[in-house]
């Protein structure tokens, strides 16, 4: 009986080595800049959901605590337009969102009911950027 056992803990430890080492390592973190084209009149109900999005994704380790930055401005004769900063822990953290983080998926439906295409470009563009200073 006590061979058995340790027969088991012995085939569990080596699955559980093997299991990690060919698990995929998680890419570096991936630093983006969002531009968000926010409809006429909307731009406060646009922050009360944005506001929401970075807590919840750092409850969820999938952003980094910094860098993370609002900007609100005007673009287009006025309208209403947030620039956004932050970093996902690594290219995949974005990617799982919408099948396995439903509280962050619902608000990424709020801001995009809340932006609009403007000049071509959709209502919210997204760019993989670099740190190249503080």
């Amino acid at each position: 009986m006590a061979r058995k056992i340790a027969r088991k803990a012995a085939v569990l430890s080596l699955t559980l080595v093997l299991g990690a080492a060919v698990a995929p390592a998680a890419g570096p973190p991936e630093t983006v800049h969002v531009t968000y084209h926010v409809q006429e009149g909307k731009l406060d109900a646009f922050l009360a959901v944005l506001r929401q999005h970075y807590p919840a994704c750092r409850k969820l380790g999938l952003v980094l605590a910094e860098p993370h930055l609002i900007l609100s401005g005007k673009e287009d004769g006025g309208k209403p337009v947030v620039i956004e900063v932050l970093t996902w822990t690594d290219s995949d953290a974005p990617d799982s969102v919408p099948e396995h983080q439903p509280e962050v998926k619902k608000i990424w439906d709020g801001l995009n009911s809340l932006v609009e295409k403007r000049a071509g470009k959709p209502g919210i563009e997204i760019d993989e950027m670099d740190i190249v200073g503080r």
